[in-house]
């Protein structure tokens, strides 16, 4: 395992695009003023990325589709160039070194099985191209191509390929597939492929795994039970994992920390606890957590009130410290879905109308509109056994100590942030 570091990182894309003047349909000469010349779009995939992540951790960047967090370990799998900055694995500067040479393993979304392969060489092909093993003699390769279609036991393995014969099936039985070693790609199903393809990655006993979205062809049953096998896999093994997924709860689950990703930059760091209480801004907070973060525009009136207006709620002591300092009167109320309860009517709580009604059996998840206001829904999820029904008219308390503010403006984090910066 190895430590890697990623420094200062940048991404670009260029494009030439080429446009043409329908005048050229007329004969008109292409040097001419009037023709558009070829041009050259940049697109920033990447800006300023910086990582460290420690050995043997399992880190997950997690994003929505396009924030760039495939193309950062497609970098740093050397599968792309770099346009600036560096990556280290270990103590080498990787930048100018090919995939082969970086001493990394990678399991992909699509499993990348060989089709005309057995399990058996899909996992030991990795093993067969390395360096390491010792060299065949041409008696040790005439005779295993004669008994390669022999049944195993009968197939004459030279001194490397009992080397490998070894490593396979120590993996096969880490993995339970000990039994599809001789199984075709197509006669799996997608669980087991997926870890036949975990399995040739660990057969070579690499300094790092990057894996990118590996369970999202999965169906949810079994991305929940392979999940916790890659978990308990890369923490058995200690090696230094690199986790790609656009599924929240995957890296809630999986990570040792998390990198929160969005348009080409990180946006938190953090262990999945921390980022889930303690959000930097309003984008992490609707990204992390199932229903979202709900969020209400308020205004606080110095020293201690909250005001909407349909409720308003005293601050606490912990905020009246945070807001000595703030002098701004529009803020963001930030409320996850499971920091709602029902209360009898008062100033404080908020009255709703539920518009959506789902019942989960030990919770049930409403969306609700406030009283006289179509525009401004909420998220509520409430651990009872009463029944509620679409149109009930309901009241709901907030859970104080629970709730995050944010910076109307900037939309950051108020209790993360320096007010005198802001």
């Amino acid at each position: 395992m190895a430590q890697v570091i990623i420094d200062n990182l940048y991404k670009t894309y260029i494009s030439s695009v080429s446009k043409f003047s329908p005048s050229l349909s007329l004969g008109v000469i292409p040097n001419s003023p009037d023709v558009e010349q070829n041009s050259s779009t940049s697109t920033h995939v990447l800006k300023g990325i910086n990582l460290e992540i420690e050995e043997g951790e399992f880190m997950v960047l997690v994003g929505p589709s396009g924030c760039g967090k495939s193309t950062l370990l497609r970098l740093i799998a050397g599968l792309e160039e770099i346009t600036a900055g560096k990556i280290f694995i270990g103590d080498r500067l990787v930048n100018d070194l090919p995939p082969k040479a970086r001493d990394i393993a990678m399991v992909f979304q699509n499993y990348a099985l060989y089709p005309h392969l057995r399990v058996y060489d899909n996992i030991a092909f990795g093993l067969r191209r390395m360096n390491q093993q010792v060299t065949s003699t041409p008696l040790d390769q005439i005779l295993t191509t004669i008994t390669a279609k022999l049944p195993s036991k009968w197939r004459y393995l030279s001194e490397s390929e009992k080397q490998i014969h070894q490593k396979v099936t120590q993996v096969a039985q880490m993995l339970q597939i000990e039994h599809l070693l001789e199984r075709l790609p197509k006669q799996l199903s997608g669980g087991q492929k997926q870890r036949v393809a975990l399995g040739r990655a660990i057969s070579r006993n690499p300094h790092v795994f990057l894996m990118d979205e590996p369970l999202s062809n999965l169906d949810a049953k079994l991305r929940t039970e392979t999940r916790g096998q890659v978990v308990k896999l890369q923490k058995q093994l200690g090696i230094t994992t690199i986790y790609v997924t656009h599924d929240q709860t995957e890296a809630m689950t999986m990570g040792d920390r998390i990198a929160i990703m969005n348009q080409g930059e990180i946006q938190q760091l953090a262990t999945p606890l921390e980022i889930y209480r303690q959000p930097v801004n309003k984008f992490v907070a609707q990204f992390i957590g199932s229903p979202p973060m709900n969020f209400l525009e308020v205004n606080y009136q110095k020293p201690d009130l909250i005001i909407h207006s349909h409720f308003k709620v005293v601050l606490s002591a912990k905020w009246q410290e945070i807001f000595q300092q703030y002098n701004y009167e529009q803020i963001w109320l930030g409320i996850r879905p499971e920091y709602f309860d029902l209360a009898p009517p008062s100033s404080s709580t908020i009255p709703v109308i539920v518009n959506l009604v789902e019942a989960l059996g030990n919770e049930s998840i409403l969306t609700v509109n406030l009283e006289g206001n179509n525009q401004e829904n909420l998220q509520v999820k409430l651990f009872t056994d009463e029944v509620i029904k679409i149109g009930d008219k309901l009241n709901l308390s907030i859970k104080l100590d629970k709730i995050s503010f944010f910076d109307y403006y900037q939309q950051r984090n108020i209790n993360l942030i320096d007010i005198d910066n802001i």
